[in-house]
């Protein structure tokens, strides 16, 4: 059975976002009586009621829903219709960052950033801050959809990472060695560090 940590876990963060019990409910497709019931530990909530409970509305197995809820929570990461029921309750508009994370690609790839050999590592460092906690692998998994696979190459692997290039530039790069693209890489890389120290000092 669900213990009390966790249905006091589940009040805490409900209340943390000012949300309704009846709001919650609806989320996970139960009526305000039972969840309240089961917030209260009226009711008994068996680890299958608990996990489905969890999963529905913060996107976490009920194993990892207590630790979940005392740390600091990305709410566009969670579930679409708990990112919806928040903002009803807070009245501010929450920045979907999913379409954000395309459009900023894009704009790298209108912008030439592609032009030289890169990674999905070195492209989301030129990202807005917004998208600071969205993962590399989301960024190759765009390049490998149309139209950006259209556009954007992969020449070689640096460690685990693909090495990309726009296809218009290409040719002066596919003959070199692969050895040849992760020194490229590493430079490239090196500089990023430094501009970022020295923007740091301009900043002091």
């Amino acid at each position: 059975m669900a213990n009390r940590e966790f249905a006091s876990a589940l009040k805490r963060l409900r209340l943390k976002y000012k949300l309704s019990q009846a709001a919650v409910a609806g989320v996970v497709g139960i009526t305000q009586p039972e969840y309240s019931a089961f917030e209260r530990l009226k009711r008994k909530l068996n680890l299958d009621d608990a996990d489905n409970i969890s999963k529905k509305l913060w996107g976490k197995s009920y194993d990892e829903f207590v630790s979940f809820a005392s740390k600091e929570i990305d709410i566009e990461a969670l579930p679409k219709t708990t990112q919806e029921i928040i903002e009803k309750a807070s009245g501010k508009k929450i920045t979907d960052t999913s379409n954000l994370l395309a459009t900023e690609l894009d704009r790298l790839i209108s912008e030439g950033h592609f032009g030289s050999p890169t990674t999905s590592k070195l492209v989301h460092a030129e990202m807005n801050n917004k998208l600071a906690n969205r993962k590399t692998s989301e960024i190759t998994s765009l390049l490998g959809r149309s139209p950006r696979n259209k556009q954007i190459v992969s020449i070689g692997k640096y460690g685990s990472q693909k090495i990309y290039i726009h296809q218009n530039h290409a040719a002066q790069y596919e003959k070199m060695s692969n050895e040849e693209l992760a020194a490229l890489i590493a430079k490239q890389k090196n500089k990023d560090t430094d501009d970022k120290k020295n923007k740091g000092t301009e900043n002091d």
